[in-house]
């Protein structure tokens, strides 16, 4: 697979050391290394040994954040900080609290100068002048608490942002806009300032942004039971090991009440807006100094985002399959069935899925216990090869793990890329209190192999699950509000039904009335595999770019109706011209800012520039 990234160069020369993380690798990497003149964005890495930190192999995770956010970028290694001078403008953003060399700080320091775009994660790099600041701590944990609730970086965000890591800083010349909070409330100092630096501006962002999206989305090894929240509203240690038994995010300031029972939901969520915090300064950066930044949205149509409705068999009961059915088709909508073993249903029904263009997934049961029941990757793949035989399948893209049961941290996404399982769909609630966005945000991801000698990212496409059985688990209430949560968010909205509760009172009238709210917020419900087909199309997506004023996009799939954007610098629209002839965009505004967007069938090339 390949990412959004841009046409030409060289692959970069991986180091490989021992306890070094390198750039991120593997089938999913997202976008192509290389130095390629024109890139509106450049990601500056360096090998940094983790007995200095130990949370920088999850600061290659910065190429997952602009990949799936649609950015087009390109990487440089420290060593080459010299040659910014030679290249287009582009936004560069330092990938962790990096141990830069004196000249390197000193040729960065003079590029920003010059009027460069830098923005800083986790830490000043060395470059405290050039961020404005005058030293600061390091912090383990903690929450970002927004003092400028206006700026276009922190407006409007409402989760707790949870962050573990980074540095709380001390300002000297730059403007504050967030302080970093411990879990008593107390300030340690600055976690997001602005700076402005000879004719240059300077974004630094203190907290390990980078580790702790990893690390609220992929949680804590799990080999033991979670501990349960205080109040007793999630009783995750009931002696089963599952998905949120390795959770890192806090009970009592990441969740919020909800009507109409009050009861606590992870309801914001927390990752997807620190990888917003990130976009926003790369959006903010870039407004400031004219940057062309062309952003390939997330969704086809202008969507805002997508809904999924997905089906675990348990039971295996035919009539109350087909009851399911029968509502799936009043509602006019295609859905993912996930099969448990043994039984399953009738290969009548399978082909009826198939010809009706809903998806058959795999439901693995390593909670029962039995022969093939017990977790092991042998038994997994005993399962996907039942349920192929079974279902007449060539290929099955997607699993849900039955009571989302789960063990060690890694382990099973190997399993499911070994044996070509394109995405998987585990990570979520099995409790009312752990409803919502326990494991991360509504952004599906590709998981980053930490544990690994040379770090890479996992080909395997994580869809995160909001809840199960409105009516059954959670008053339906609750649908709407996670619905929404997601669609702010522009990510995945995922509920989970149960064939064997569809004839329950209430159930199929919670489903229809939630399906009817989707469509009205503007949202699409498509299968787990079509949100896969998308975004791997979407990825490879390629660029080049001409002159600071067009950029030329072709695909490897063809990508019908999709989205392009490209911020406004200044508040009036620059026209557009489309392929040499007139454009049309239509407004857009994501996260304050401005945007023209024009809708390209993205194939064969296509050229957008502003003229």
């Amino acid at each position: 697979m390949q990412g959004l990234g841009v046409v030409g160069g060289a692959g970069q020369t991986r180091e490989r050391r021992t306890n070094m993380p390198v750039p991120v690798s593997g089938a999913a990497v997202s976008g192509r290394p290389g130095i390629v003149p024109g890139a509106p964005v450049t990601v500056i890495t360096q090998p940094v040994s983790t007995d200095a930190n130990p949370r920088a192999r999850a600061w290659g995770y910065l190429t997952e954040v602009l990949s799936r956010a649609g950015l087009f970028y390109e990487t440089l290694p420290a060593s080459q900080v010299e040659s910014l001078f030679r290249r287009a403008k582009s936004v560069v953003i330092l990938a962790g609290d990096l141990p830069l060399t004196q000249p390197q700080r000193a040729a960065l320091a003079q590029w920003v100068k010059e009027g460069g775009a830098l923005i800083g994660l986790g830490g000043a790099s060395g470059l405290e002048e050039v961020f404005g600041v005058a030293g600061g701590i390091p912090v383990a944990e903690g929450w970002i608490k927004v003092t400028a609730g206006e700026h276009p970086l922190t407006a409007g965000l409402r989760s707790s942002l949870h962050v573990f890591g980074g540095r709380a800083l001390k300002k000297s010349s730059a403007t504050v806009l967030a302080e970093l909070q411990t879990g008593n409330g107390i300030s340690k100092g600055s976690a997001i300032l602005e700076n402005r630096f000879g004719t240059g501006r300077t974004v630094l962002l203190g907290p390990d942004l980078l580790f702790s999206i990893v690390h609220i989305q992929q949680g804590l090894r799990v080999l033991q039971d979670g501990r349960p929240a205080p109040d007793d509203s999630a009783p995750v240690n009931e002696g089963l090991l599952k998905t949120e038994d390795g959770l890192v995010l806090d009970w009592q300031r990441d969740r919020s009440p909800v009507p109409p029972d009050g009861g606590p939901l992870f309801l914001e969520p927390i990752s997807d807006e620190l990888r917003e915090l990130i976009l926003r300064s790369v959006f903010h950066l870039a407004r400031q100094q004219a940057i062309l930044l062309p952003v390939l949205w997330y969704w086809p149509r202008s969507l805002k985002a997508v809904a999924q409705l997905s089906h675990d068999s348990d039971g295996n009961d035919p009539q109350k399959a087909a009851a399911l059915l029968e509502v799936m088709n009043r509602s006019r909508l295609k859905s993912t069935w996930c099969i448990l073993y043994p039984g399953g249903y009738p290969v009548e029904f399978y082909r009826t899925l198939v010809e009706q263009d809903f998806e058959v997934a795999l439901h693995y049961d390593a909670m029962t216990g039995g022969e093939h029941t017990a977790w092991s990757r042998d038994n997994f793949l005993f399962q996907r090869r039942w349920l192929m035989k079974e279902a007449g399948l060539e290929q099955i893209t997607t699993n849900k793990n039955h009571y989302l049961r789960w063990e060690g941290r890694l382990d099973f996404l190997r399993w499911c890329e070994s044996a070509g399982i394109a995405s998987d769909q585990s990570r979520g609630p099995s409790k009312k209190g752990t409803i919502g966005f326990p494991l991360g945000g509504s952004q599906p991801y590709f998981p980053l192999d930490d544990e690994a000698d040379s770090p890479r990212f996992l080909n395997v496409l994580e869809v995160n699950l909001l809840t199960q059985d409105l009516v059954i688990t959670c008053p339906p209430e609750y649908g709407q509000p996670l619905l929404d949560s997601a669609a702010r968010h522009h990510g995945v909205a995922h509920f989970l039904f149960h064939p064997a509760h569809i004839r329950k009172p209430g159930v199929a009238d919670a489903l229809a009335g939630l399906v009817d709210y989707g469509r009205r917020q503007g949202l699409e419900w498509w299968t787990n595999r079509q949100i896969w087909q998308w975004e791997m199309a979407r990825r490879s997506v390629e660029a080049r770019f001409h002159s600071g004023n067009a950029i030329t996009l072709r695909a490897a799939a063809s990508l019908p109706q999709a989205t392009l954007l490209l911020l406004r610098s200044h508040p009036a629209s620059c026209a557009l011209a489309l392929n040499g002839r007139p454009a049309d965009p239509k407004p857009w505004d994501l996260y304050g800012f401005e945007f023209d967007a024009l809708t390209v069938d993205i194939g064969d090339e296509i050229r957008v520039q502003t003229i």
